[in-house]
């Protein structure tokens, strides 16, 4: 009420005009003020320390630029203490503005809070990347203070059991067990799992090493040694190489090399040349044919990055070069470094490292399954780095004799560290003898493009094209990581793709007319999510403008148009913009384009978007007889396999 106002505004007036205590911390240009004209609201109280803070800032300003024309050294604070006491509260390391500007993100819109997140990544990626950047390793720092772990009752974390002492696993250590004094216990914990007093580590870790050489582990279940698995096939030889490696200051280094250097490891895997041997063989393998005893070596695929780097290294192109920031390797010809020193990508691991059965790098994984698929003889037959890794094998100083036999045996030599048989020679020389077939025809000019750009209703057509630039070899994106650097999401694969987060980013699949005539288009979007607010999916003429618009929210929109005149070089966009939620946007749209005069002389009489999906067409020069017997040789499964 009036009166109820007029009453605080007394109260204050007085409140202010009452003498303070002469101990109490005052600011005197803030009590000159409030005194010299005391204010009647609340409101106006805040609106006087805003005036008074920023004239402090502006007295600050004021004095960098005198001490600048001066010549005069920047000062630190103000002249005036109760100024500068002012001025604190904006710049001062405990002024609140900076705990709030620490959480500022908070209160972005969607789109400035992706652009920020993308620069913060840039920032961070120069901070790892640059040639200076040191290295760095993940670590752990205890707090000084611990706080004690509690028993979360039926895993409640705000329903509080009973106190945990931090100490070794009971079952392992028995009933005296000693909690853990040192800070956190971690370092203690470490050193009580990696202890002669728990041999149960040392047998973990040799048995997976000794099945990382010899193909299959001692004890069948690598994770788990407990009273419910497998036993040993050797038990003895466990504890033994366990003592071992435990009496050799727990060094895998000098575990492998013992491992290595034994005669069981050095053992061949065939029965070899002579009569003697090939009946000692199989009477062996009629007793255990499994080779359970280890009788014999068991012939192991190398896996994928062992298989990369023989392949550089035959070729004499491996970087063995010790150190330094991961490379990116797994995409086209890559970086000829180690595959140890691979960029990987945990959210987006390259399908080559999954097609050779690459492990998770998401959990530990005891030991890698193998497989054989059609994607890893693709590889080797159809890779731009298996044919590159052929011409440069060829292009081998060693193998520049003019006398083919010689050539093919060092080739045998250099790939195989054998000489070629007689049949082998002679097979390889007939293969060189004929040259392959002409090189094929230069392909047609693309009729599918993919891009971006947005609908112009206004217009009617897609304004701002432009292409995406990369191709992973499944879609085709902004960049080989997504989202990319400015955080994009667009992206177009054979069967749909991801708008970006606006229609101005909206995801085209773009059909060019190679000739004048008449078309019908048959197509079908899907958007399969039960979240977000689906998308929106236009056909779009460049000559006749927009065709049809369909909305898909869970459901699928059949998308045709009869009949559209068409000349030699109009476009045909596909376009999918998000709808009001930019989540969750991911589409299925497959479309068949027919001529329907097909009568008419021209190109093929149709186009299928998923059929014909491909990426950028291959400029290379195929690979002349020499390449190709130099790819046969690195694809061979002699090759491949260690023996």
């Amino acid at each position: 009420s009036t009166n109820e106002f007029e009453v605080r505004a007394r109260e204050m007036a007085d409140a202010l005009g009452k003498p303070t205590d002469a101990s109490a911390p005052v600011n005197a240009v803030v009590a000159g003020s409030l005194s010299r004209q005391p204010p009647t609201r609340f409101a106006e109280v805040a609106e006087r320390y805003g005036q008074l803070i920023l004239a402090a800032d502006a007295a600050w300003e004021a004095s960098l630029k005198a001490a600048r024309e001066g010549g005069q050294p920047t000062p630190t604070a103000l002249s005036d203490p109760a100024q500068e006491e002012l001025r604190s509260l904006l710049y001062s390391p405990e002024s609140p503005l900076n705990a709030a500007t620490r959480d500022i993100d908070r209160f972005f819109d969607t789109p400035t809070g992706q652009k920020v997140r993308a620069l913060q990544r840039k920032i961070d990626e120069l901070d790892a990347t640059h040639s200076g950047a040191p290295l760095r390793a993940m670590a752990l720092l205890d707090k000084d203070t611990p706080s004690e772990p509690v028993i979360f009752k039926r895993g409640n974390s705000g329903n509080h059991g009973a106190t945990v002492r931090r100490q070794f696993l009971g079952v392992l250590s028995g009933t005296n067990r000693v909690p853990f004094a040192k800070g956190s216990g971690r370092l203690e914990l470490a050193q009580s799992i990696a202890s002669r007093e728990n041999p149960l580590t040392a047998r973990v870790l040799v048995n997976r090493v000794w099945a990382r050489h010899f193909g299959t582990p001692l004890v069948g279940t690598p994770s788990d040694f407990g009273v419910r698995c497998d036993p040993p096939t050797h038990p003895e030889l466990l504890d033994y190489l366990a003592v071992w490696f435990m009496d050799h200051e727990w060094s895998l280094k000098a575990l492998h090399r013992h491992l290595l250097l034994s005669a069981t490891y050095r053992q061949a895997s065939d029965p070899g040349s002579s009569p003697a041997d090939h009946a000692a063989f199989a009477q062996a393998e009629s007793a255990d044919p499994a080779n359970a005893l280890l009788w014999r070596m068991n012939r192991k695929r190398t896996d994928f990055e062992a298989l990369r780097d023989s392949l550089l290294a035959v070729s004499g192109q491996l970087d063995g070069t010790l150190g330094g920031q991961p490379v990116p390797m797994f995409e086209a010809a890559g970086s000829p470094r180690r595959t140890l020193y691979g960029f990987i990508d945990r959210q987006n691991l390259p399908g080559l490292l999954r097609s050779f059965d690459f492990a998770s790098p998401d959990s530990t994984s005891a030991m890698r399954f193998q497989t054989t698929t059609p994607q890893q003889a693709l590889f080797l037959l159809n890779s731009p780095f298996m044919a590159e890794r052929a011409r440069e094998f060829v292009r081998r100083p060693e193998l520049a004799s003019q006398d083919p036999k010689d050539r093919v045996d060092r080739m045998y030599a250099l790939a195989l560290q054998r000489t070629p048989t007689a049949e082998e020679r002679t097979l390889a020389l007939e293969f060189v003898a004929h040259e392959s077939g002409p090189a094929p025809e230069p392909p047609p000019a693309a009729t599918w493009s993919y891009g971006t750009g947005q609908f112009n209703a206004a217009s009617g057509r897609t304004e701002k094209w432009r292409p995406l630039p990369h191709f992973t070899g499944k879609q085709w994106q902004w960049e080989s990581k997504l989202p990319s650097a400015e955080g994009r999401w667009t992206l177009l694969s054979r069967d749909g793709g991801h708008p970006g987060h606006t229609a101005a980013d909206s995801a085209i699949r773009r059909w060019t007319s190679p000739f004048a005539g008449r078309i019908r288009i048959q197509g079908s979007l899907n958007h399969p999510a039960e979240v977000g607010d689906g998308v929106i999916g236009r056909v779009v003429s460049s000559r006749s403008g927009e065709l049809g618009m369909w909305n898909a929210h869970h459901s699928r929109q059949e998308t045709g148009v009869n009949d559209l005149a068409v000349q030699v070089g109009d476009t045909v966009d596909f376009v999918v913009e998000p709808g009001a939620d930019e989540n969750t946007d991911s589409f299925e749209w497959t479309v068949e384009i027919t001529r329907v005069d097909a009568t008419a002389p021209g190109p093929a009489s149709s186009w299928m978007s998923r059929r014909d999906f491909g990426g950028p067409q291959s400029t290379e020069v195929p690979l002349d007889s020499w390449q190709e017997l130099a790819q046969v040789l690195l694809s061979s499964n002699e090759f491949v396999f260690i023996d």
